[in-house]
Order: structure tokens, then sequence, then C-alpha cells
């Protein structure tokens, strides 16, 4: 019984949000992942039993977003890379002021932020290390810089991915699979594969950029402030456009340069942020509404500068707002797709330009999901972080044994 892994999801096994895992072997009580869901109002996982140390595979707040509430008191051991601590903290500061300007209660206070912040032991891909009897060892996961998958070795090989890629992107390489008895499978694409490859998406991608610039309209880039804002800097870089940078992302990208041993290209990044205008100010926004292309945040529209330029754009068809990020149910950006409408702190209006979805996704797409879950060569497969599990159920069956479990159902493998 010792020898086997006990598995419960305290949340995010059957949606894309709130993942918590926890994991039971050889005396030991791991936690990966403790994150929350940021919708309106946000979700949260359910409380998390005393553990011996969590591991953070990266910094999304749907992976990284409650981990201060586990630091209410004594500091816990949180393995992670040093830029996704950094990132995290950024991050954890930020929730808790829109909680506050959102009128919803904070799920914690500076005080849990900074233990949080100081209870990170940095951990590098290709790095060991060993608790006890059992050997981890740490592997980039190609979602995002200063993510990683993590591997534990005892009776069993356990492979805890998070989120991941496989291909290169502009700001990291693609993972790989690594041999294991047990993969514990992130499912975001369950049952959708990416359109098509990178190349041709990016080259369309660039075209409508320069069509709406074209007919005299401008382009509006909703990002996420991690990766996503970076990356789109990096594909429009030697267009020559007039682009302005809005919202977190600018301090992100900072932060990425600083910890540049996790990007595959930091050169290219800098030169990319050398081209663009930062706004600092209500100035510099005012002064942006006459650019060929804003990239601000939020990704999903949910609050954040793009509310503003979209209130004072949406009502010119030569506009586009080009949404490259996971849309999730219930946001606004989701609303946009559906309705053609934007929820404007409460009033819905509708959207006169032009509005398209480009897949510039951080996760593996469904055959890409199956080839790295085939390649790993595990006898049992866990599927967690999706609500499309059953769709990816069918092909790996073919090779292992799989399971989907609910949250609080406690599994052993």
């Amino acid at each position: 019984m010792d020898d086997d892994l006990q598995i419960r999801f305290l949340g995010g096994s059957s949606k894309v949000g709130s993942l918590a895992m926890l994991l039971k072997t050889h005396g030991h009580q791991f936690l990966f992942d403790y994150g929350m869901t940021p919708s309106k109002p946000p979700e949260f996982p359910m409380p998390a039993p005393p553990v011996d140390t969590m591991f953070l595979s990266h910094s999304h707040l749907d992976h990284s977003g409650m981990t201060p509430l586990l630091c209410e008191e004594d500091t816990l051991p949180i393995l992670t890379t040093e830029l996704t601590g950094v990132i995290s903290n950024l991050l954890h500061k930020d929730s808790i002021k829109i909680a506050g300007f959102e009128g919803y209660a904070k799920p914690y206070g500076m005080g849990e932020i900074r233990r949080a912040k100081h209870s990170v032991q940095a951990v590098k891909p290709g790095q060991k290390q060993q608790i006890n009897d059992i050997l981890v060892r740490f592997h980039s996961a190609g979602h995002i810089p200063g993510s990683l998958m993590i591997e534990l070795v005892a009776s069993k090989r356990f492979l805890f991915t998070g989120d991941f890629n496989t291909i290169d992107t502009h700001l990291v390489k693609g993972t790989k699979p690594v041999n294991c008895d047990v993969l514990c499978l992130e499912g975001t694409y369950a049952g959708r594969n990416h359109p098509k490859p990178r190349d041709e998406l990016e080259k369309e991608f660039k075209d409508k950029v320069e069509e709406v610039i074209g007919r005299g309209g401008k382009v509006v880039l909703p990002a996420f402030a991690v990766s996503r804002s970076q990356e789109l800097a990096m594909i429009l870089r030697k267009m020559g456009l007039n682009i302005w940078y809005d919202g977190m992302g600018r301090k992100v990208s900072k932060i990425f340069l600083k910890y540049s041993e996790f990007l595959r290209n930091p050169g290219k990044l800098k030169k990319a942020l050398n081209q663009m205008n930062f706004v600092h100010s209500d100035h510099g926004r005012e002064l942006a509404l006459n650019a060929d292309v804003i990239i601000t945040s939020s990704g999903m529209m949910d609050g954040g500068p793009v509310l503003h330029y979209m209130n004072k754009l949406k009502d010119n068809p030569k506009n586009a707002v080009l949404l490259t990020g996971y849309q999730v149910e219930g946001t606004n950006s989701r609303l946009l797709i559906d309705e053609g409408r934007l929820d404007f702190y409460g009033v819905k209006e509708n959207v006169a330009c032009e509005v398209e979805y480009f897949d510039f996704s951080g996760h593996a797409g469904h055959n890409q999901l199956v080839d790295f879950a085939k390649k790993c060569n595990p006898e049992k497969i866990i599927l967690m972080h999706s609500d499309a599990r059953e769709a990816l159920k069918a092909p790996l069956e073919e090779f292992a044994e799989v399971f989907v479990p609910e949250d609080g159902e406690q599994i052993l493998v």
C-alpha cells in the first residue's frame, strides 16, 4: 500500500482552472499546483491539508493563484523556478487588487503573499533533488518561460505535466516526452487540434494585421501579460509598425529579460521590446489610440486597459480586435466571440469592429497530447485540467489504463 500512489484532486480535474492535486506515497504528502479560476466571481479549489512539499509547475493563476493561502503560518517549501516565483508574486498582488476593485472577498493578504514568496526554493530544468527516498527531476514544460514538468521516482516513476507544449515558440523550446510508469496529463485541448502549423498561423496573423491597417483601422490585441504579449511583440517585430504596449505585460517583460536563461532567444525579445512604445500614463493611453497596433491586458478582456481602448474603438468597423488565447466560458472575450458584445463594467454594448481568433496556444493540441503520452510509455494515465477528457480517453486506452477522477475522489495507481 505504501508503494501505491494515492492521488486526489482538490480542483481542476475536469475543467481548466483551479488546478490542485495531492499525492501520497512512501509516507509523504505532496501538493502539485494550487490555483484559482479568475472568473466572476472567482472560483477556488478545496482546502488543502498539511503537506510536506509543494511543487508549482508555472505562474499562471489557474496553477499558482492560491499558493499564498498555504502560507498563513509556517512556511512550506514551494519547489519551482525562481522566475515562476517572481511572476507568481506579481500576479498574487494583482489578484487581491482586482478582488478589491470588483468587490469580492480577498482570499489572502499581503502577509501570506510575502510568506509565499519567501517559501520558494528555486530549482531549474534538468536539476535533480532528493526528498528522503524519493528522487525528483525537473523538466522544462515548453509552456511559458520557467514552466516545469515534475517527475517523482520511487517504487514507480510518476510524471506531472502541468501545462505543456511540444512545439517551439518564439519564447521557449517545446518539451520532450519523459519515460514513466504513471503519467498525469493535462488535457486543455482534448478533442481539438491546432488548425494549422505555427508558421502558417503567424503568416495569416501578420497578413490580417496589415489588412486592417491598410483599410485605415487599428488593431487591438488583448493578450495575457505572462508570455502571450511578449510572443506577439516578437511576431510583429520586423513589420515596421507603430505598436503601443500597455498593462502588466511591460513589467513581466522586464522580469523575463532579467531571467534570460529561461528564454529561447532573449536577444529577439529585447529587440522587439525596444521597438515598442510603452504606456506609462493616461496621456500615453490617449497617444496609443493613434497606434497601428495596441498590445494590452487583460487577455480575456475581463478588466485592465483593454476595455478603455475597446470603448474608444469598438464602433468603427475598420478596426479589429484579434484574440490569440484560450477563451474560458463566462469571460468577456467569450461574450465577444459568441454574441459580438462586451461587458463594460456591468453594461453590455455591441461591438461593430471586426473580431477574429488566432489559435496561438501554449498548450499541446489533441494529437500532440496523444503522441506525447504514447512516447512517455506509461502503464497508467490520469487525465486532468480538461472539460473534454472523454475525447482524449479513447485513443489513450489503446496503450494504457486511463483514469478520469473527479475533484475529491481518491484513486490508487
